[in-house]
């Protein structure tokens, strides 16, 4: 027994000392992952240090602007375009960019634009702007009158006027610095963001590939949600994958007293218990740690009192931060529908929004949908993240750089997120005294200009440091003498 316990002793330490050592190996790893991560952060800072292209360097010059800036958001403000018919925004963007001798093609995925900052060489990095406004009528204050949208209607109440003219600006201060890229910047300005997939339209038309691969890409939204003058971003999910269905419930019509037990076969019924049943994809098949939306938005059906309708139909919207919680639902959804339609005695036909690439060339959809396209999610690369905070806390003060929280809004920048490491940051512009936190796509949304200049800083130093990370800038402490 002596020896057997003496043995068991040994065994015991030997295993001890290996998990010990084990340990000490992978803290090791650790600290060395970290230590050449370190070593290449301070290597990209001093390359940018010598060059002048520090997010100090770029806030100071980019507040320098901020006439420039908000001269040309409300100039676009004025003219607001809805999906791709942007005629008159796509001609203030290519004027610009030609006054800045900024090079450019157009169009790019039906009517995008997309210029180049650099050498023409990669590394590349892209930085994106949507462009199109929303069927919205603008209630102005008298602060906004004097430049409020021109066409009755139609407004950028979703902040888009402010992205391409933080866009613009951050172009205008790499312009001015390009001696400094061996790389190239491309600036990508979107069509049809608020539910044309105009950010599919681009990356089919080949906008991450030519002529060179995008390493990286960024972008922004202006958020009201959030303290003027802060940047807020997390890594992983961001936005939600967004999807619109309708269903027609069809029965058969008649009085609605005189026919009930002849032959009338109730579609309002079956439409009732259809929308009643979809309450329980959520709470009874998602996974509790997981999140999913399934928002019956619409019902319409009949125009009497006393008649029974042939047809109800009704409309939603699905969302989830996965393809796959979302195929889910989606799934449920349509099972639900047609198999309570005919246990009510009814048939449906429906109409669902897609993730195929080819659902922009989808037919036969309701004049509702504004494409046949269901965003996917908006999920940010923990590298593109890792980055972009940091940069984040040279344009501004540490503690005005937040940690985001997901919604379930959609976003068609997951096009390129999906393709490539990528990165969606939210620029504060929440402010009670300038009145300026009415919630996107109202008619009130207002935007504190302040915070325009931060957002071209802050796009140009995303630019410049993923460069540099990648050899794309210029280290002045090491040229030729």
């Amino acid at each position: 027994v002596s020896g057997f316990l003496e043995d068991m002793a040994l065994m015991i330490t030997k295993l001890t000392l290996a998990a010990l050592m084990l340990s000490l190996l992978s803290a090791k790893c650790t600290a060395s992952s970290l230590s050449g991560t370190n070593e290449q952060d301070a290597e990209s800072l001093r390359v940018l240090k010598s060059a002048g292209l520090t997010g100090d360097d770029l806030q100071r010059a980019a507040r320098a602007m901020s006439a420039w800036v908000v001269e040309t958001r409300r100039e676009l403000h004025q003219n607001p375009e809805l999906m791709y018919d942007l005629n008159v925004t796509t001609s203030i963007v290519r004027r610009l960019l030609n006054e800045l001798a900024i090079p450019f093609e157009f169009p790019v995925g039906k009517a995008g634009i997309v210029g180049h900052v650099g050498s023409g060489l990669p590394p590349v990095v892209a930085l994106r702007s949507d462009m199109d406004a929303l069927p919205v009528h603008e209630i102005p204050d008298d602060e906004t009158r004097v430049f409020a949208s021109l066409t009755p209607g139609r407004m950028h109440a979703c902040g888009h006027d402010g992205h391409m003219s933080m866009l613009l600006a951050a172009a205008k201060l790499l312009k001015e610095r390009e001696g400094m890229l061996t790389g190239t910047v491309k600036l990508v300005f979107q069509p049809a963001e608020e539910g044309g997939a105009g950010g599919l339209a681009m990356a089919l038309d080949g906008v991450l590939e030519k002529p060179h691969p995008v390493s990286m890409m960024f972008g922004m939204h202006l958020w009201p949600w959030i303290p003027s003058g802060t940047f807020a971003l997390k890594e992983g999910p961001m936005l939600a994958a967004a999807g619109t269905f309708e269903v027609a419930v069809r029965g058969k019509g008649g009085h609605a007293a005189a026919g009930i037990g002849v032959d009338v076969v109730d579609p309002v019924v079956a439409a009732s218990a259809i929308v009643t049943q979809l309450q329980s994809i959520v709470s009874r098949e998602v996974h509790p740690n997981e999140q999913a939306i399934v928002s019956v938005t619409r019902i319409n059906g009949g125009d009497a009192y006393n008649v029974i309708p042939n047809e109800v139909v009704i409309g939603g919207t699905l969302r989830a931060f996965s393809r796959d919680v979302y195929n889910l639902i989606e799934r449920r959804t349509k099972e639900i529908m047609e198999f309570t339609a005919r246990a009510h005695g009814c048939t449906v036909e429906l109409r669902f929004t897609s993730f195929a690439d080819d659902c922009l060339a989808a037919k036969g959809l309701p004049a509702a949908f504004a494409s046949g396209c269901t965003y996917p999610p908006v999920v940010n690369d923990d590298d593109a993240v890792r980055l972009a905070r940091e940069v984040a806390k040279t344009v501004v003060e540490q503690d005005r750089v937040l940690e985001a929280k997901a919604t379930m809004g959609g976003e068609d920048f997951a096009y390129f997120a999906e393709r490539i490491p990528s990165a969606f940051i939210y620029i504060g512009i929440g402010n009670e005294t300038k009145r300026t936190t009415a919630g996107l796509h109202s008619p009130n949304f207002k935007i504190d200009e302040s915070a325009l200049p931060l957002g071209a800083a802050l796009h140009a130093s995303l630019a410049v440091r993923a460069l540099a990370e990648r050899g794309g800038i210029k280290d002045l402490s090491k040229a030729d003498l």
